[in-house]
Parts: C-alpha cells; structure tokens; sequence
C-alpha cells in the first residue's frame, strides 16, 4: 500500500494580502523558506518514499511560483533513514536518492518533475520479520534526517516502528460474514503498541457483468469509530480494539463507493478483506487538526524539527478473502441501500 492510500499529500502555501495606506509598505515580505517533510512508511513495502519541499513567497500571484521547481524544490539536499533503540542506540542508517517518479494528479503545483527520496527495502532493514529472525525485539523508532544546504541545523523527526496487530476475531477459519443474528459480524484485536491510531478499510471485489464482457472490480472505503475495551490479565493490563458492524453502516457505504452504471447488467459480489490500519498518535493528531483547519485558521500539526509536516510509520493486518452469508447477499440485492446496483444473490 502507497503512502497516497492512506492520507492526502500535505499542501503548504504562505500568503500574505495586506492592505495599507502607505506608499513604501513591501506586500511581499522576503523571508527564508520553511521545510516540509511528508513521509508515512509501511515496513512492509518495497518502496520506502519521502517528500522533502519547502515553503516560498514572492511578489505577484503565488500560483505562478508553484509551476516552477526552485519555488518548492531544495537543491543538493541529503535525506537519512536510521533505526534506533528505543534509547537512541543506532542500529542502520542509509541515504536516500532523490527520484524523478510519475507525474503528480493535476492541481496547483508542477506536474513534472515530481521528485521524492527513495531506498528499497534491501537497503534498510524496516521488516518485523527480519527482526525477529535475529532475537531482535522490535521496539524500535525510526528517525529522518533532511540536510539541506545552507541551513545550520538539519531537519529531523523521529517515530515508532509499529508491530503488527493481533487480530482475535474473526479467526481464519471464519469463511463467511454475517451481519444478522445474535451473533453479527465484529472484529477484535491485541495490540503492544502504545498510543495507537486504528482504522479498518474495507475492500469489496466484485463482478460488473455487461452484455459482452466482464469486469472485476474492487470497492473500499475507511470505517473510524474504534472501541477499546481494558482486560486485566497475568501480567497486566492488556487493550482489546473492536468494531461491531451494522448492516445498514455496510451497505450505505457500499451504496457510497460504487456508482450507479445503467450499462451494468448484474454485478456479483465475489469476497471482501477488512484490513486493519495501525498508525502512530501523531497521525491521529495530524488527521483531527487538519479537519478542523477553518476552526483554528490554517493552524495545523506537525511533529518535522526545523520544518513542517508529517512523519510516522503504519504497519497492517488483516482478514481476507471472505464471503457474505445468504441473509447478506439478499439485502445487497434487494435492500434499500443497494437495490439499485443490481447486485445478484449469487
């Protein structure tokens, strides 16, 4: 999963439009530019991505200055990745190579170039496993390190590199998804991490069946609304995470995720995967000040020394591959939610 799957890349433009009733007042102040650092790792990626970019003003219209590449580009910049102990012992650190990827989606900045920091995963040990395959616990933070040339202090931040949930329910040995009955579909899990942030994605595949051919499709969406339940265990305290599902929260947001196509003939629902996303604090903390940016008038978060932005790591787990009980694929077939997408029972 790409970092674009999980949050928005951060957009960052200073303005100023101040009116004054002198002659000699600078609109326009001339000040350094500010670094901005996004980056969200998954360990279990092949990629590993950061995007270093800065801030800028200038005189005129500002969307002129963000097609051009020195407006929010550094030049000769150095970005580091190193994994440290909880207590700061280094244990790996490589750099990064500025990469020319695929052009950006059509908005207000440049398309191309579109440059990142890049390393692979068989350049720095990011993987739970690997760490395991040494008797390494991995309770481990991961720091980035930006140099950037004419800067006196390097622009850095440091985050958790997150072990994977311990789902509890439903097994693997559960098939199908039931939403009615006593005993209605919900997961659960363990996790060791502290000050976690936890989403679920939902994906469904399913069949769209035209009058000559076949598509396989897939829908997702996010669910939030995550409940914590303490349990006093042997050696503690131990948190279970859950989400109960109500049917018609299911079928609204697949109503929500799929279009009404009238060349469609019959869709079939083939299986569906629920994946949990465990993130760091700070994405949580990062999510809800930027839903309520009108509110504090453009205030936002940031966990990025010497710069803005955003750094923190997620890790997955997940369910998959299940498939949607009799009493289940009636009511995505002839239910008020989803009747008009014409569904199939079968």
């Amino acid at each position: 999963m790409s970092i674009k799957t999980f949050s928005a890349i951060v957009i960052l433009l200073t303005g100023f439009a101040i009116h004054s009733c002198t002659d000699n007042f600078q609109a326009n102040l001339e000040t350094d530019p500010t670094p901005v650092v996004y980056g969200i790792i998954n360990p279990d990626d092949s990629i590993y991505s950061i995007r270093l970019s800065k801030t800028f003003v200038g005189p005129g219209n500002a969307l002129y200055y963000s097609k051009l590449t020195d407006s929010i580009y550094y030049r000769d910049a150095h970005v580091y990745l190193e994994v440290q102990t909880l207590d700061g012992q280094l244990l790996e650190r490589i750099e990064m190579t500025e990469t020319e990827i695929e052009r950006r989606d059509p908005g207000i900045f440049s398309r191309e170039p579109n440059y990142v920091f890049q390393t692979d995963s068989s350049q720095v040990h990011l993987k739970p496993a690997w760490y395991a395959s040494q008797g390494i616990p991995y309770d481990l933070n991961l720091k980035i390190i930006a140099e950037i040339p004419g800067t006196e202090e390097p622009v850095t931040s440091v985050t958790r590199l997150r072990s994977k949930p311990r789902i509890t329910s439903p097994r693997s040995a559960f098939y199908k998804v039931y939403f009615y009955g006593e005993n209605s579909f919900f997961m659960q899990w363990t996790d060791d991490n502290p000050q976690g942030y936890f989403e679920i994605l939902v994906r469904l595949h399913y069949t769209d069946v035209f009058a000559y051919e076949e598509h396989d499709m897939t829908a997702e969406w996010v669910l939030k609304g995550i409940q914590v339940n303490q349990t006093s265990s042997p050696g503690g305290t131990l948190a279970f995470y859950s989400y109960y599902f109500r049917p018609e929260n299911f079928y609204s947001q697949v109503r929500a995720a799929i279009e009404d196509d009238t060349t469609v003939l019959a869709r079939v629902a083939r299986n569906v995967d629920f994946i949990i996303l465990s993130s760091n604090q700070e994405m949580e903390l990062y999510r809800r000040i930027y839903e309520m940016a009108d509110d504090y008038h453009g205030a936002g978060y940031s966990n990025i020394t010497n710069g803005l932005g955003l750094f923190t790591t997620y890790i997955t787990n997940g369910v998959y591959n299940l498939t949607l009980g009799e009493q289940e694929l009636d009511s995505l077939s002839n239910g008020r939610y989803t009747g008009h997408l014409r569904f199939k029972k079968w």
